[in-house]
């Protein structure tokens, strides 16, 4: 049985089978493991870490409290986006989900089965996520947010997708520039298309071997989105640049500060985001507030400068206004 428990909770003893931390690298799974002595509990209190799953079958319990299943994470969230949005809002930004799907579904249909990805259905998908950010932004980044297992590829692509487009309006870019870092968002983790089932499902700890392979996926999307001459050339910088960081510490090839492009820096700070303050099995999804804290206290990920801008872009477009002082005219508190 699995229970989501605070840092300041554990003690010798737990199997930890997942942990909530911004420096964690969200492509590669945590390796389960078992507290075996004071030292390693104290690490992990002394740590960034804000929670833990463990394991009460395979390890000691912390004596009180219950389980919080996906399905009681799920409620809340649901109940907590009535409150905030309207009816209509979560209907159009819905609408725009399953309008985006088939388009989505075929790509990756089409990379499974032939290696292949065009652009022509991402910009048509992207072109729904563009108009749809014009009008509600945040019910649509709210609604993605409530991610079940079947569909987080789906979901954080889109996600990632919208939120490149709102950062870009709001650094005023053309909307040509915009269109394409919304597909670049969209296409960002295609190379998990072409990776085994059972690789990316695993539930059970991954040997060094397999980490090794699921970091090689933004090269095998370079290499498979590269194949389309039409593919724009910010598409396939995004895909290969996404894991990289300011600092140098990331993958596939340890970039640093000027040798990653503007769009690049964009789209890892929307794919950290996104991962970040998405709801999950046995994951308590972070608020925005609690991420960009997180986000901003990760020294040499991110670029400084960007990030803060883009905390202003969700101040200015997604303060919350309750439902009702909508529908009176009332306007966002900035």
């Amino acid at each position: 049985m699995l229970k989501r428990i605070k840092r300041h909770q554990v003690r010798v003893g737990m199997f930890v089978t997942d942990i909530e931390d911004p420096l964690r690298d969200e492509a590669a799974p945590v390796r389960s493991f078992l507290l075996k002595d004071e030292a390693a509990a104290a690490k992990v209190r002394a740590s960034n870490i804000i929670s833990l799953v463990i394991d009460i079958r395979r390890g000691v319990d912390v004596g009180s409290g219950p389980a919080q299943p996906e399905a009681r994470q799920s409620e809340t969230s649901l109940s907590s986006l009535s409150r905030a949005f309207t009816q209509t809002e979560i209907k159009e930004a819905l609408q725009t989900i399953e309008q985006t799907r088939p388009l989505l579904d075929t790509l990756f249909a089409n990379v499974r089965l032939s290696g292949t990805a065009t652009f022509e259905p991402a910009d048509r998908a992207v072109e729904q996520i563009a108009k749809s950010m014009e009008s509600n932004p945040a019910a649509l980044i709210g609604i993605t947010r409530l991610k079940t297992k079947d569909e987080y590829t789906f979901l954080h692509s889109l996600a990632v997708s919208a939120l490149m487009v709102h950062f870009a309006r709001f650094l005023k870019f053309d909307e040509q520039a915009v269109r394409i870092l919304g597909v670049s968002g969209l296409l960002h983790d295609i190379g998990k298309m072409v990776m085994p089932d059972a690789l990316l499902s695993k539930k059970g700890a991954l040997t060094d071997e397999e980490m090794a392979q699921i970091r090689t996926h933004p090269v095998r999307g370079y290499e498979l989105l590269s194949r389309q001459a039409d593919m724009p050339q910010t598409v396939l910088d995004v895909c290969l640049h996404h894991h990289e960081r300011v600092d140098g510490k990331g993958y596939p090839f340890g970039l640093s500060d000027k040798q990653l492009s503007p769009s690049a820096r964009i789209a890892a700070i929307c794919d950290v985001y996104d991962a970040m303050t998405s709801a999950r099995p046995y994951k308590r999804a972070w608020t925005p507030a609690e991420t960009l804290r997180m986000m901003l206290k990760s020294e040499g990920h991110f670029d400084r400068h960007l990030l803060t801008q883009f905390n202003a872009s969700l101040r200015a477009s997604f303060s919350p206004v309750p439902p009702k002082d909508r529908r009176n005219g009332a306007r966002a508190v900035q």
